[in-house]
C-alpha cells in the first residue's frame, strides 16, 4: 500500500512538473492599461496596450497597440507581429472572427481570461489556463459585422427568453419567445413576441419579419441551417451568444 502511495505521489509530482514546464516562449496580454494589475481586455487584437511577459511570468515590455485602429485587419497584423517578439501565447477575453486560427498558424495559442493580466499570466505559467476555442468567438466574421452595422442605423435583433434586456439569449432562434430590437448604442427599442414560434418552418418568415424592423444582425445561442440560409439572402448575420441579451449587445457593438 505504501509503495502504491509513493508511486501515485511520484506521478502527481511529475504531472505537476510537466504542467509548470508547459509554457515555452513569451506571453502577450491584451490590456486596458499599462499595468499588470489592470484587466485583460475583451478586445484582444484591438486592446489599447500589450504587456509582454517571459515564460516564467516576468514582465519584459509594455507597448501601445500599433494595430488598434486597424479594426478589420488587426488580428492578422497582430499574428504577423508575434513571431518577431518570440510570443507563443496570447491572452484576451474575446476573439473576433477567425483570429484564433490565424494566431495558431503563426505558432501562437490564444487563451481566455477574465481578470487581471498578472493573474492570467500566473495561471498560464502554472498550466491552469484553458485555451480559447474557435467556438468562443462571438462573431463569425469581423468584416461582415462591420458591414452589417456600417451606417449606425441598422438594428440588432436578439432571440430572448423574456421581454426585458436582462433576459437570457434563447437557445434556438426559430422558437424564441421574444425578439428584442436594439439600436447600436445598446438601447432597447422594441420587445416583440415571436409570431411564428409555433409554425412548422418559420425561418424565412422570422427573417423577413426582423428585416422589416431594420435588423441586420440576429443573436441567438444557436441557428439551424435553414434560417441561416434565409438570413444570407437578406444579408442578415448570425451571432451565437450564451448569456443575457444586454451582454450580447455589449459584445456585438464593442
Amino acid at each position: 500500500m505504501k509503495k502504491l502511495l509513493f508511486i501515485v505521489s511520484a506521478v502527481l509530482v511529475l504531472v505537476s512538473g510537466l504542467a509548470l514546464a508547459e509554457q515555452k516562449g513569451k506571453i502577450i496580454v491584451a490590456t486596458q492599461e499599462k499595468s499588470p494589475s489592470t484587466a485583460v481586455s475583451d478586445k484582444a487584437a484591438l486592446a489599447p496596450y500589450f504587456l509582454i511577459f517571459d515564460e516564467k511570468g516576468n514582465l519584459l515590455e509594455t507597448i501601445d497597440n500599433p494595430f488598434q485602429k486597424q479594426s478589420l485587419v488587426a488580428g492578422k497584423l497582430l499574428a504577423d507581429f508575434l513571431p518577431a517578439k518570440g510570443v507563443t501565447a496570447i491572452i484576451g477575453t474575446d476573439y473576433c472572427g477567425d483570429i484564433i486560427g490565424i494566431l495558431k498558424s503563426k505558432g501562437a495559442t490564444a487563451y481566455n481570461f477574465d481578470g487581471s493580466a498578472a493573474d492570467a499570466v500566473a495561471k498560464l505559467v502554472q498550466g491552469k489556463l484553458p485555451e480559447a476555442s474557435q467556438e468562443d468567438s462571438l462573431v463569425d466574421s469581423h468584416k461582415v459585422m462591420k458591414d452589417a452595422l456600417r451606417t449606425g442605423q441598422e438594428k440588432i435583433a436578439v432571440a430572448a427568453s423574456g421581454n426585458a434586456a436582462e433576459a437570457q439569449v434563447y437557445e434556438h432562434a426559430v422558437s424564441s419567445p421574444y425578439f428584442l430590437i436594439f439600436d447600436q448604442k445598446g438601447k432597447l427599442l422594441e420587445a416583440l413576441e415571436n409570431p411564428y414560434k409555433s409554425a412548422d418552418y418559420p425561418g424565412a418568415d422570422i427573417v423577413n419579419y426582423l428585416s422589416d424592423k431594420g435588423a441586420t444582425v440576429m443573436v441567438a445561442e444557436d441557428f439551424g441551417p435553414k434560417i441561416v440560409a434565409a438570413m444570407k439572402v437578406k444579408k442578415m448575420w448570425p451571432v451565437r451568444f450564451n448569456g443575457s441579451a444586454q451582454d450580447a449587445i455589449k459584445k456585438v457593438v464593442h
